[in-house]
């Protein structure tokens, strides 16, 4: 059972808290697996509570579809980072979609792999509830990256439960030629250049969890990739 608290971060660069442009027509997602997900879900803790890994979390099949159908979309290129915002340089969309959060969820062995996991909030103890309707997707082409930063909570406007743990997708990795683009994370305590690192790999497939909100948050980034395309796909864990 994961159980953390929720104070507030130091200041520094957060991801970007102005919305991201929401597709202008609905997005349908190819399904998400020919069969049945794998129970229980694999998983690799790379830090108590705060990193956790799911190695197969969609199949190279499922991967390689949303990767075709994504391809096709229009994606959204960076502005300039507004004020205490990291740079971006990737290309990304944003679709509210609940029915599609719910099947990330149920579909792919996530609600089992989450099942019994809270966070304390002051005195109140809150239950992992499902995904954030908020589905992202992140296209990162040969030179771009995602700066220094934290991700913020945010509440799911249609249930009104709020998210403290980040869920990213990767649908492109190593296999398919990607160089770079590692996700890595900063762990508090040490010099900016000093301090140590966790540093996490693209696999096709993988899916990564991290704390966020509060100073229970880590600083991390996502690494320039020096060759090939970077896909993701992220949602949130919601809580009430």
């Amino acid at each position: 059972m994961v159980k953390r608290s929720n104070r507030h971060p130091q200041s520094t660069a957060t991801s970007s808290t102005r919305p991201v442009t929401t597709a202008p027509t609905a997005i349908v997602f190819p399904p998400l697996s020919s069969g049945p997900p794998t129970c229980p879900l694999p998983s690799i803790s790379l830090l108590e509570s705060q990193i956790i890994l799911l190695p197969e979390f969609l199949s190279s099949e499922t991967c390689h579809s949303y990767v075709r159908y994504f391809s096709t979309l229009s994606l959204v290129k960076p502005g300039p980072p507004g004020r205490n915002e990291a740079t971006r340089t990737n290309s990304r969309l944003a679709v509210e979609d609940a029915e599609f959060a719910q099947k990330l969820f149920t579909q792919t062995g996530l609600e089992e792999a989450v099942k019994g996991w809270e966070v304390k909030v002051g005195k109140r103890v809150l239950k992992v509830r499902g995904l954030h309707s908020k589905i992202r997707i992140y296209k990162y082409d040969e030179g771009t990256f995602f700066g220094r930063h934290y991700d913020e909570s945010t509440k799911d406007v249609g249930s009104g439960f709020v998210s403290y743990w980040t869920l990213l997708v990767y649908l492109t990795g190593r296999d398919d030629g990607v160089e770079g683009g590692e996700t890595v994370f900063y762990l508090p305590g040490g010099k900016k250049g000093q301090e140590k690192e966790i540093v996490v790999d693209i696999d096709r497939g993988f899916a990564l969890l991290h704390r966020h909100g509060g100073n229970d948050g880590l600083l991390h980034e996502g690494r320039v990739v020096r060759k090939g395309v970077k896909w993701v796909l992220r949602s949130d864990l919601v809580f009430g």
